[in-house]
């Protein structure tokens, strides 16, 4: 099983049924390529962790990387992993400006994380992004 998490720039800030549209659409375009993972958004940065075979997941992401409403986009890590960390996710979901549904994380939210913080430090993206593996 590979992984990948990117970091990127909206081309602008995103409404919430803007966000829902992307989610739907990554949520269909997963499920017929079999990835699942989590997107993050928080002022106007995404954060994704996309998990599956490699081949798949690459495929996904240059799909991503050609998408007008990202700009800037950082690969921040990839690897092996032995299991899916969502594997009940064809793509989980926070949109941390709201905080509502993103589980018992308002400690980071509140002080001040901003993601793209994470464009530089990969190991703590990881860690951070299994936190949300428990989000219903």
């Amino acid at each position: 099983m590979f992984y990948l998490i990117y970091v990127s720039s909206a081309a602008k800030l995103m409404s919430a049924e803007e966000l829902l549209v992307i989610l739907r659409c990554a949520r269909d375009n997963n499920k017929k390529s079999n990835i699942t993972g989590i997107l993050l958004y928080q002022d106007g940065t995404f954060m994704q962790m996309l998990e599956g075979k490699e081949q798949a997941v690459m495929e996904m992401y240059k799909k991503i990387r050609n998408d007008s409403r990202h700009k800037g986009l950082i690969r921040t890590l990839t690897g092996n992993i032995k299991e899916r960390n969502f594997e009940d996710w064809s793509m989980g979901f926070c949109n941390m400006d709201e905080a509502e549904g993103c589980g018992n994380y308002q400690d980071y939210l509140y002080n001040n994380l901003l993601l793209r913080s994470f464009k530089s430090d990969a190991q703590e993206a990881y860690k951070f992004m299994l936190m949300f593996n428990k989000i219903n």
